[in-house]
């Protein structure tokens, strides 16, 4: 999912559908795992979805 996203880009997470803005890719080769602006820990990209610009 990583390689699908690009610095900036809104993020909605699925458990609570709050939005993040996706931060770039985390220390990992893991393609599952990338960060956000707000959170000081990488995340677990399958548990979001892409929210498309209107």
């Amino acid at each position: 999912m990583r390689s699908l996203l690009k610095k900036g880009d809104k993020l909605k997470r699925f458990s609570d559908g709050k939005t993040f803005t996706y931060a770039g890719k985390d220390d990992s080769e893991d393609e599952n795992y990338g960060h956000v602006e707000e959170m000081a820990v990488p995340v677990y990209l399958p548990d979001f979805e892409k929210v498309e610009p209107k």
